[in-house]
């Protein structure tokens, strides 16, 4: 039978107990007779050899605590993916993206999204199978692999954009799987983010401005007047419907692309002059027609791009450089400063330059913060207050009159 006691001179209580015939005698470092109790039972249990796994863990657990700062989570990481090795719900890295996908956890992406999300996976994943064979599954990962993509991925000389959107996914990837793949600590959360050349568009100069409105023909000439005078995106313009426009009324109803995970709808008053020329439009609108620019919206959901590209062969036409050459080595793309975004800069500094407040600006463009509403406000000195406040009053190129009706082209 264990027993504790006290010697003589010393305030440490000590054990003694008997185990296979042999008397064992030792100090347990403690003073205070409850917890000398409890690590009489730790040196009991050490000498029979009858660990319990929250006597290992401990020893484990304070064990690595004793190492150097530097490698404590590298040890904690690579212990706990030793432990998970032996645990049955695993998930392996080639079904990880179809986990993500059912997870309920994750947010709910539009296509598009999830399209680019894929590619980055897909990305990853080939590396792993080609670096680390030897890696089945996610909780094998460690932070030294994270690291070594990583360099991989900067080496490759993507931008610093496309940089922290792959390490972004994959932080997230990590993130929603945790419970699901048994990870102890995410390998991608201390991967800093590469700082961003951003590519912010500028609002039209007063007579640029005044050139693209004047010489744009066709649809385009009504999809600048909507991105002008109500602060529309490119993707919205081109998806715009009827029934989202009420021209007796006077207003637009529609939800932005680019929040319609919110389902926030926006409403914007239409300008008396958009109101003519989009009264013009309806004119020639086929009754089967639910798109104001039915063929915009079918180019615009098969290649976006294509259409950005005619809006800025217009600018370019009218002598507008609408690039810049990025001063940052791991760009490969020029950076754009103007396009059919200028448009939407220009609306916003117009309602800032005639003192619109704040709150209705951003109820209007759909900004989220005031501190997005102040990016794309740039108007300041009175020169661009007067130029913005002969907005309303651009002219745009009257359609010709002809008894034959003829197809509307986006130039």
């Amino acid at each position: 039978m264990a027993s504790l006691y006290q010697r003589s001179g010393s305030k440490n209580w000590f054990v003694r107990f008997e185990y296979k015939g042999k008397v064992y005698r030792q100090s347990t470092g403690e003073t205070e007779r409850r917890k000398a109790r409890k690590e009489m039972n730790k040196i009991i249990t050490k000498v029979k050899g009858d660990f319990s796994v929250d006597y290992l863990l401990d020893q484990v657990v304070g064990a690595i605590s004793r190492l150097p700062e530097k490698q404590q989570n590298k040890k904690r990481h690579e212990a706990a993916r030793r432990l998970l090795q032996a645990v049955d719900s695993q998930v392996k890295i080639s079904n990880a993206w179809q986990a993500w996908l059912q997870n309920p956890k994750k947010r709910n992406p539009g296509p598009k999204t999830l399209y680019s999300y894929h590619g980055r996976w897909n990305s990853f994943q080939k590396w792993v199978m080609k670096n680390h064979p030897e890696v089945v599954a996610v909780h094998e990962l460690t932070a030294t692999m994270a690291e070594e993509y990583a360099g991989y991925l900067w080496a490759s000389g993507v931008s610093p954009s496309t940089y922290n959107l792959h390490i972004n996914l994959l932080k997230s990837m990590c993130h929603v799987l945790k419970v699901q793949a048994g990870l102890a600590h995410n390998v991608w959360s201390d991967l800093p983010k590469m700082e961003l050349e951003t590519e912010s568009r500028r609002e039209l100069k007063p007579d640029e401005l005044a050139r693209v409105c004047r010489t744009a023909k066709g649809t385009m000439k009504y999809m600048f007047a909507i991105g002008l005078y109500t602060g529309m995106r490119l993707g919205d313009v081109c998806m715009l419907k009827w029934n989202e426009m009420d021209l007796k009324k006077g207003f637009i109803e529609h939800i932005p692309m680019k929040t319609k995970r919110k389902s926030k709808v926006v409403r914007l008053p239409i300008h008396p002059v958009l109101a003519a020329m989009l009264r013009e439009l309806q004119k020639n609108r086929r009754k089967k027609d639910d798109y104001i620019f039915p063929h915009e919206s079918m180019l615009y959901q098969q290649d976006s791009g294509a259409i950005s590209k005619q809006i800025q062969k217009h600018f370019e036409a009218n002598k507008i450089q609408t690039t810049e050459k990025p001063s940052n080595g791991h760009r490969k793309n020029v950076i754009v400063r103007v396009g059919f975004h200028s448009l939407r800069h220009s609306f916003v500094s117009l309602c800032a330059a005639n003192n619109v407040p704040e709150v209705a600006i951003m109820e209007l463009v759909g900004h989220g913060s005031p501190a997005m509403t102040r990016l794309y406000s740039h108007a300041g000195s009175e020169q661009k207050a007067k130029a913005i406040a002969a907005l309303p009053a651009m002219s745009f190129q009257p359609e010709k009159k002809s008894n034959k009706p003829r197809k509307r082209k986006l130039r």
